[in-house]
């Protein structure tokens, strides 16, 4: 009998800055794109003048986003500096630190995911036919592989919903692809031959959009090339999770349309006669937040020497210095403008080693490098000096290192329903599907027990009753409940423990939370101890249920 198998995930995001870079000096830029011939698509070429509106009846997909602490206002694009610095984006003033040295992080709500599916059915749903051998002949001109229309697209949907919204961003982004003016000057073309080189022209924004990720590392490191254009973990979380759904807009592909972008990690020891001076949680701080932050090797050294230089690694100052500064010396513009979650915790805690090293490591960043952002941190060209200095004193070795990163969304079912695997009752199930009435937890339960089995749905919403048998508001009331008679075949009258419907319940029960039901019933109790119960009347079918 084949064992049933559900994965699920649950994920948080990382509060890093929606900041854009410019690519790293070390990238060769991509020549002029020499004219593609287009894939032969059945869709004629868009021309300048020509309205291009993404489908009614099919709204670009767009995930919610979770905004991280103290960051920009989704929208931004690319920004560009002189020397590869690009320049803080406008900020969102923080509310005051409460008197502890912490402030609340946005909350992000209880959510599961499902695993990313290759050519799963939403792509490349959504997307304006008209645009699709624009991302092709792109994506073909700057050697993008078979990736780079999927990943095209997804930023375009989330810049401008394909076209459809080209106000100007609140940081001065513009266009399709909302470049700031700047980096346009360096990475505008002329796509379609016409004379100029315009950021409101479809076609030679995606082609500056495919130069501008080719020369930050695309195809061979998507997470960096992505990275770059909005310097933030959900920004790529979300352009990569939609490229995946958008897998069939670069062609067919064997194996499926498929993203594992690489995150570089640090591993690094101080100096011998540093061994037992420097703390590990601070040192582990420092090499994440350099790694994060692109500062390198030498980057771990810099924030170990000036937390050295302004408070001895958090033992020189008094506790209310450090809940006010940090062990870094951080003033309160720097907190306003830069503060960072650096350990995911939902809050930012300024004596927190996470939080401080990512917050001055995020403001070297926006200035460019370690010199130019240690003299932003203190205004005098003695201390840039003294850091340096005292860098190269403890400066040990590093390993550096990659490791796969898993994208995810909060509150995002990213496995649709395998439809061909789901039997309905009757219409007004289907109804329910897809006219939202049903939450999306079970959506998400259906998609993911839908990829690998078969399963028959006896109840959502619609067709069941308002109330329980012993008079209660039932959860199919408010769509947050179903009822599974079959799995694969096999009738859930079948109440063995290892049939079918046995081990989809022993599944569920077995879900980390929150994905798991609340409410889950069946024959016979699944769970033990656990939350789920058994009832005589329920030896037809599985009921798993959310409360409110």
């Amino acid at each position: 009998m084949r064992k049933l198998l559900l994965t699920f995930g649950i994920f948080g995001i990382l509060a890093t800055p929606a900041l854009a870079d410019e690519p790293p000096a070390s990238q060769t830029e991509a020549p002029a794109p020499a004219p593609a011939p287009a894939p032969a698509p059945p869709q004629a070429q868009v021309q300048r003048g020509d309205a291009i509106v993404a489908p009614a009846a099919e709204p670009a997909p767009e995930a919610p986003r979770s905004k991280p602490q103290a960051q920009t206002p989704a929208g931004g694009g690319v920004t560009a500096k002189p020397e590869s610095a690009p320049p803080p984006r406008a900020e969102e003033e923080p509310e005051p630190a409460p008197e502890d040295g912490a402030s609340e992080a946005p909350p992000v709500p209880p959510s599961f995911s499902v695993p990313l599916l290759p050519g799963s059915s939403c792509a490349p749903s959504g997307v304006p036919a008209a645009l699709v051998p624009i991302y092709q002949r792109a994506s073909t001109a700057y050697g993008l592989g078979p990736q780079g229309a999927g990943v095209l697209a997804a930023i375009n949907g989330i810049e401008t919903a394909f076209g459809t919204n080209l106000n100007v961003s609140s940081a001065g982004a513009v266009g399709w692809m909302q470049f700031m003016p700047e980096t346009w000057a360096r990475y505008g073309v002329d796509a379609n031959g016409d004379g100029l080189e315009d950021p409101y022209d479809p076609e030679d924004a995606i082609f500056a959009a495919a130069s501008y990720l080719r020369a930050a590392g695309a195809p061979a490191d998507w997470y960096s090339a992505v990275f770059a254009y909005n310097h933030a973990d959900w920004y790529v979380a979300e352009v990569l999770a939609n490229a995946q759904c958008y897998g069939q807009l670069g062609g067919a592909v064997a194996g499926g349309f498929e993203l594992t972008p690489k995150l570089t990690v640090l591993s690094c020891e101080t100096a011998k006669p540093w061994r037992e001076r420097v703390p590990a949680p601070y040192l582990d701080a420092f090499e994440r937040a350099a790694a994060r932050y692109d500062l390198g090797r030498r980057g771990v050294w810099a924030l170990a020497a000036v937390a050295r230089l302004e408070s001895d690694l958090g033992r020189g100052i008094s506790k209310a210095e450090l809940r006010r500064h940090g062990a870094l010396g951080l003033v309160g513009s720097e907190w306003s403008e830069y503060a960072v979650d650096g350990d995911g915790d939902g809050r930012v805690r300024r004596q927190d080693p996470d939080d401080s090293s990512a917050t001055l490591a995020r403001m070297m960043w926006s200035q460019g490098g370690l010199r130019a952002g240690l003299f932003e941190h203190n205004h005098a060209k003695w201390y840039v000096d003294a850091v340096l200095g005292e860098a190269d004193r403890i400066e040990g070795k590093c390993e550096v290192g990659t490791v796969d990163w898993a994208l995810s969304l909060p509150n995002a079912v990213i496995a649709p329903i395998n439809w061909d695997n789901l039997t309905l009752s009757n219409e007004l199930e289907k109804q329910d599907l897809e006219s939202g009435a049903i939450d999306p937890r079970i959506v998400g339960l259906l998609g993911a027990i839908t990829q690998s089995h078969q399963v028959t749905i006896s109840a959502l919403r619609s067709d069941h009753s308002e109330y329980t048998s012993e008079g209660n508001v039932s959860n199919h009331y408010y769509g947050r409940a179903m009822d599974i008679a079959a799995v694969d075949g096999v009738s859930c009258t079948d109440t063995a423990p290892t049939a079918p419907c046995g081990e989809l319940a022993t599944t569920l029960s077995q879900l980390p939370a929150p994905a798991m039901p609340t409410e889950l019933i069946y024959c016979f109790d699944v769970d033990g101890p656990g939350p789920a119960f058994a009832r005589s009347d329920h030896c037809d079918h599985v009921h798993a249920g959310y409360d409110g």
